[in-house]
């Protein structure tokens, strides 16, 4: 049976790209040839063929350790061409966004080289290399995206970016050729909620935060801090207690491994009121993603429970983000992430949110992340006069990307400042890049879900993914959904079985380490109502 479930879900997975490759792992050629196999063999004949002038065959694996480093190094001279504009030049028009995207380059540079030169903590497959490489095309292109936002489309940036973005997409098309030992398979996981949740409850803190002086800092950003000097490739837990924390915080790439737990939502919070809309949008800092985060984590394996994050811009504000994740195989337990536009930005790589509370108004859960957001209470706000309500917008832009967002068995309902006579319809989704794919399952869909179920704002209807399995409640009809070539009301339970965690994320190799408790598939999933 399993053997037959296998072979199912490989169909499966190449019925997600319109652009399977023939090529298998081993085959042998020369580097032309290899570069004959790419979607853009044209860079990949100026860029690695000429680099590397040996005419010996090589393998699938070596040929894509070629054209990532031939893509480290595009995106280094990326980096220092925007480093230069945005340093020289003190009046350039959107002087903030340059400044984002040397940012931008440098985290590319850092990913890429997570694939060539991992710690050994990491332990990559196949499909994480994937993902990463899906995380070096997001910040290339929301990088552009900040540009689009405030009408800057004559820039240098495509000149300065097309080779890199080619590059990655040629490493992504070789790199699904390579197996993966845990792709798509039907795994056996036993997992007892009663353990993990046992681990919470004795957890011992490494520091101490407390306003009141009790603890081992005031601050939430000076026990970060800290954790830079204690032991690498250790957890490093962080306990803060009951108070509202008005400061922004930042936990950088280098600081891997925190776990941060609090004494539970709305008793430990950390808040802000930082925008990139509104009034600002007349300003230089429009369009910047980073900029308006109450809470930013870039570093690997984050952990946190028991803690509120909020922006308080309010709906006037525009884009004004409460958590920025970009944190690889991260997991959120119990959290409430309250704002009105663009509250969460799950920007690239793994991530898992459960039994998490998210408030919003416009595309308040967004980015291109490979997120599966479990058992969470998504409230719509209320929003100002005429706007829109949408809950969720993905970004994916090739066929070779293995991200996405499954939403399964979450509640979608108003918020309690959201009375009946206020109701707007509100939408499940809207693609924000081509490829964008979001799937809901056995999820409780309120009356305020509009029956079309999701807009097209960018023009991706024609290209994007978009999901419905088992869902329930008086917005769950699928009757009159949209007519879109990839909008699919799933029937097949294997087809859906794809976006679980088991599958979707890999969660049984990641989450047992982190103490979070999850359904790896629909084994014994209770009905949850409005």
């Amino acid at each position: 049976m399993k053997v037959t479930l296998f072979f199912c879900f490989i169909s499966l997975l190449l019925s997600f790209s319109s652009k399977p490759t023939t090529v298998t792992a081993a085959t042998v050629g020369t580097i032309t040839w290899w570069c004959h196999q790419t979607p853009h063999y044209e860079t990949c004949n100026h860029s690695v063929a000429r680099r590397y002038t040996f005419t010996a065959p090589i393998t699938a694996k070596q040929f894509l350790d070629m054209t990532i480093q031939s893509a480290i190094d595009e995106a280094r001279a990326a980096y220092n061409k925007t480093h230069v504009i945005e340093s020289t030049y003190p009046n350039v028009p959107g002087k903030s966004l340059w400044g984002s995207c040397v940012d931008y380059f440098d985290r590319t540079a850092f990913t890429l080289n997570m694939v060539l030169n991992h710690d050994h903590d990491l332990q990559p497959t196949p499909l994480d290399v994937q993902t990463w490489l899906s995380a070096g095309l997001t910040y290339i292109t929301i990088c552009h995206k900040g540009f689009k936002l405030i009408n800057m489309t004559n820039t240098m940036l495509p000149v300065i970016t097309t080779n890199l973005t080619e590059l990655i997409v040629n490493s992504l098309a070789i790199s699904v050729t390579i197996p993966s030992s845990n792709i798509n398979k039907l795994v056996d996981v036993n997992v007892s909620d009663d353990y993990k949740l046992a681990d919470f409850a004795n957890e011992k803190p490494d520091v101490v935060v407390a306003q009141d002086g009790s603890g081992d800092f005031k601050s939430i950003q000076k026990a970060v801090d800290y954790a830079i000097h204690r032991m690498p490739h250790k957890r490093f837990v962080i306990y803060v207690k009951a108070g509202i924390y008005k400061e922004y915080v930042e936990i950088p790439v280098t600081v891997k491994w925190i776990k941060m737990f609090g004494d539970g939502i709305n008793k430990t919070i950390i808040t802000g009121n930082r925008h990139c809309g509104g009034d600002m949008l007349k300003t230089s800092k429009a369009g910047d993603l980073k900029g308006s985060a109450t809470f930013k984590v870039w570093s690997h394996r984050f952990i946190a429970r028991g803690i509120t994050f909020r922006n308080t811009a309010g709906p006037q504000g525009g884009q004004a983000i409460a958590v920025l994740s970009a944190s690889d195989q991260s997991a959120f337990y119990r959290c409430s992430f309250e704002g009105y536009q663009d509250t969460l930005l799950s920007m690239a790589y793994t991530q898992f949110y459960k039994e998490c509370q998210i408030f919003g108004t416009v595309d308040f859960i967004f980015g291109g992340a490979r997120a599966v957001f479990q058992d969470c209470d998504i409230f719509i706000r209320k929003p100002l006069p005429g706007g829109g309500l949408v809950v969720t917008a993905h970004g994916r832009n090739n066929d070779y990307e293995p991200t996405g967002y499954s939403l399964q068995g979450c509640k979608v309902t108003a918020a309690p400042e959201l009375s009946p006579s206020d109701f707007a319809k509100a939408f499940l989704g809207r693609p924000w890049f081509g490829l964008s794919r979001t799937v809901y399952m056995e999820s409780f869909l309120d009356r305020l879900v509009d029956p079309q179920g999701w807009v097209d704002s960018w023009g991706h209807k024609d290209t994007a993914y978009c999901g419905e399995y088992k869902n329930y409640g008086p917005g769950s009809s699928t009757n009159n959904r949209v007519n879109w070539p990839h909008y699919h009301a799933i029937t097949n339970q294997n087809t859906a079985e794809f976006f679980t965690v088991a599958h979707f994320i890999s969660g049984h190799n990641w989450l047992p380490e982190t103490g979070v408790p999850f359904t790896p598939g629909f084994e014994n999933r209770p009905i949850r109502l409005g």
